[in-house]
Order: structure tokens, then C-alpha cells, then sequence
């Protein structure tokens, strides 16, 4: 039964990625009104609101006691709720999305019985859609051609490239900032492209071997943790902590521990 949801969930969930895609890369105007969430660099644009409303709407049409959670703010539970909650960030690098640059995402989550069943990040304009479902692997497909998705291996930090993530409070960048001048004298190289779930993703497919960010909500990782881990990689907190508390962090099973450490100790010294 369970496994038969899980496809049923999928296959629902790569659907309306798809059709949302279509949405956000065809109605995109010109010039995009926006509004503020939290400071002026974090945009919400009017097609941020529009897509969530798409996706929840094409949920209910089909699942209509599903509950949901998302970034803009849809968490009201139906009257009676079934045991299965999506998880959505509608457009995941949202300043990326308002400068038309192609590094964004639609990430959904899907939770059966409060554990991550499937997810799904579909980047349009980079044209691949990331998918996993629990115990069946990872997946990319790129313009319909489809791969199997095996992190990196190697557990030396020095020849390890990683990603991070900045918040939009001045106060919290500059602790990340600080930090991050530590580690990238210590990595290979570090990246900061601005899309979590695309993130955690590339960790996924092997273009990084760890990916760190302070402050992530569930709507970030829901999707891209199950693609991490069911691709052969790790997830999880720092010091043995639960995903998505303070810490989220995703890399190849050999590296974790080390990035792990090095975050630890360094977190300490600006958090």
C-alpha cells in the first residue's frame, strides 16, 4: 500500500512541477511587481503567491484531505486530514527568479505519516527535474532523459568542493560571512548560488561534495534531503543534531564527519 501511495505521490508531484514550471518561466511579466517578506532583498513576487496557489489547488483537486505547508504561508490542515502533508517552496531562489537568473527551483516534499516519502525540484530554465522516492534512488531528468544520481565519495575537506547559503538579515551575514572566510581558505572552493533544494540537489548528482546553511526552513530541504540520502549521501544537523534546526547539512557519506567538525567549531566561534 504504502509503496503504491508513494508512486501515486510521485507521479502527482512531477506533474505539477511540470505544469508549474510552465507557469513561471511563460507568465513571468517583465517587470514584476514585489512586495517585501522580511527586508528589501527578499523578494515576493506576485508569480511566488500564483504558483503556490497552483500547486495546492492541483493537489486538492486530486487529494483534497492532503495538508499542506509552504513558503508563503499555506499551513491550514482540511477539516479532516489524511496522513500525507506537501511540503512546498514554490520558487526556491526567488531573488534568482525576480534577475531571470536560471539558478531557481519548485521543491516539493511529500510527508507520509510525518517521514519524507518523495521529492521533487524541478529547475526549468536549467531544464532537469531532481526526483527521489524513499528506498527507489534518485533521479535526474534533463530535456526527458533520464540518470541516476550517486554522490561523490572522499573524505578529504582540502580537495572537496562545497556550497553554502547567506539569510537576508545583515546581522546573520555577517556571521556568515566571517565564517565562510574561514572554510574557503581550508576547501577547495566554496560556491553561493542562492536555490537550497537546487543545492542539495547538485550534492546529489556529484557537482558538489557538501552543501552547509545556517537557518533553513522545511520548505528548503524537505525535497532535497530525500534526494541527497537516497542518491548514497548524507543529511542532517551539526554534532548529531536533527535536520533543520539551526544547521542543515548535506553531503557525500565520506565527507559528512569532516564538514560536520569544521562547521561545528566554527559555529561556536560566530554563532
Amino acid at each position: 500500500m504504502t509503496e503504491s501511495l508513494n508512486q501515486s505521490l510521485l507521479a502527482l508531484a512531477l506533474d505539477i512541477a511540470k505544469s508549474t514550471s510552465e507557469i513561471l518561466v511563460n507568465q513571468r511579466p517583465e517587470n514584476m511587481a514585489y512586495e517585501s517578506k522580511s527586508t528589501p532583498v527578499d523578494l515576493v513576487t506576485e508569480m511566488d503567491k500564483a504558483a503556490e496557489r497552483h500547486i495546492v489547488q492541483r493537489v486538492k483537486d486530486v487529494r483534497p484531505n492532503d495538508s499542506f505547508l509552504g513558503e508563503e504561508g499555506t499551513a491550514l490542515p482540511p477539516e479532516n486530514p489524511s496522513n500525507v502533508k506537501w511540503i512546498i517552496d514554490p520558487i526556491d531562489g526567488t531573488v534568482n527568479y525576480f534577475y531571470n537568473h536560471p539558478y531557481w527551483a519548485i521543491s516539493i516534499g511529500v510527508e507520509v505519516d510525518g517521514e519524507i516519502q518523495v521529492g521533487v525540484v524541478a529547475a526549468p530554465l536549467l531544464h532537469e527535474t531532481f526526483y527521489a522516492i524513499k528506498g527507489g534512488g534518485s533521479f535526474v531528468l534533463h530535456d526527458g532523459v533520464k540518470k541516476k544520481l550517486q554522490t561523490n565519495s572522499g573524505a578529504s575537506i582540502d580537495k572537496a568542493l562545497l556550497a553554502t547559503g547567506f539569510g537576508y538579515e545583515a546581522e546573520r551575514r555577517k556571521k556568515q560571512g566571517a565564517l565562510l572566510a574561514e572554510i574557503v581558505v581550508i576547501a577547495r572552493d566554496v560556491r553561493r548560488a542562492g536555490a537550497a533544494a537546487l543545492d542539495f540537489c547538485y550534492v546529489a548528482a556529484g557537482r558538489l561534495d557538501a552543501y552547509y546553511e545556517f537557518g533553513l526552513y522545511p520548505w528548503d530541504f524537505a525535497a532535497g534531503s530525500l534526494i541527497v540520502t537516497e542518491a548514497g549521501g548524507r543529511v542532517g544537523g551539526l554534532a548529531g543534531n536533527k535536520l533543520g534546526g539551526d544547521w542543515s547539512l548535506g553531503a557525500n557519506a565520506d565527507l559528512f564527519d569532516e564538514v560536520d567538525q569544521l562547521v561545528s567549531k566554527l559555529s561556536k566561534k560566530y554563532f
